[in-house]
């Protein structure tokens, strides 16, 4: 029970996503009506939702490398005389 104080604290890649298509959105529908500029809202959408998959999936690896990388290392002693 007392191992969950070691366990390492995961980023919340998918909140970030997510936050970050909300930003993206909001701020192209805001430029579209101040600066009136006329592009394909469903296909602009389609694009953000792909750059995001991307970036989950390009993160999931990035912690597949990083666990990989923690469970090969040799821990250090716990007795600093050996």
């Amino acid at each position: 029970m007392g191992n969950d104080s070691l366990q390492p604290k995961k980023f919340p890649t998918g909140t970030l996503v997510f936050g970050l298509i909300l930003i993206v959105v909001a701020v192209a529908t805001l430029s579209r009506t101040f600066f009136h500029w006329s592009f394909d809202m469903p296909l602009f959408l389609i694009i953000v939702v792909a750059f995001a998959g991307v970036a989950m999936i390009i993160s999931g690896l990035s912690a597949a490398g990083k666990r990989r990388q923690r469970e090969t290392e040799i821990p250090a002693p716990s007795d600093p005389s050996l």
